[in-house]
């Protein structure tokens, strides 16, 4: 006979296997909110980078789109290469998102993770800025630099979320 005014020990166990339960299903769900979270701010990050102008003129007065590409091979190889290392980062970003719908990730993955999405956009942050303001003399901004660092905001908050 049992007097305790709880309950038994199965009914704990049980409890507490419940409350396991739901606690990685919250963990896994957010994961997974991570994942997607990240997947869209690399594909803004990509989108913008290829698809939309970085700004508008070349110092002049022309209000000729530029897109980065061109930016950066005005400033020699040197930008080409500093502009090649944020996509870098956001690939591996992707990659990595993308694997973790299939198999959780492990700690270091996930915190080389969180690193290459930093430093993707300090790096294109900076880099962004400073060639745009360079080769337009602070002439007209287009969507690409306000969507590539929004994008690389969103990856942020998504590998954070894992």
């Amino acid at each position: 006979m049992n007097l305790s005014p709880v309950g038994s020990p199965r009914e704990h166990s049980c409890l507490r296997n419940k409350k396991e339960s739901f606690s990685m299903q919250s963990q896994r769900l957010s994961a997974r909110i991570g994942a997607i979270l990240s997947l869209l701010g690399g594909a803004l990050v990509i989108f913008g980078v290829f698809f939309l102008p970085m700004v508008f003129g070349h110092g002049g007065g022309s209000l000729e789109p530029t897109s980065e590409w061109t930016v950066a091979n005005a400033f020699s190889l040197a930008g080409v290469v500093l502009l090649a290392l944020p996509l870098l980062a956001v690939l591996f970003v992707l990659g990595t998102s993308a694997a973790s719908f299939f198999q959780e990730l492990s700690p270091q993955i996930v915190t080389w993770r969180r690193r290459a999405a930093i430093a993707g956009l300090v790096i294109q942050g900076v880099l962004g800025f400073f060639m745009a303001v360079l080769y337009t003399f602070g002439g007209p901004y287009g969507a690409e630099l306000w969507l590539v660092l929004l994008g690389c905001v969103i990856m942020i908050v998504g590998t954070f979320l894992n």
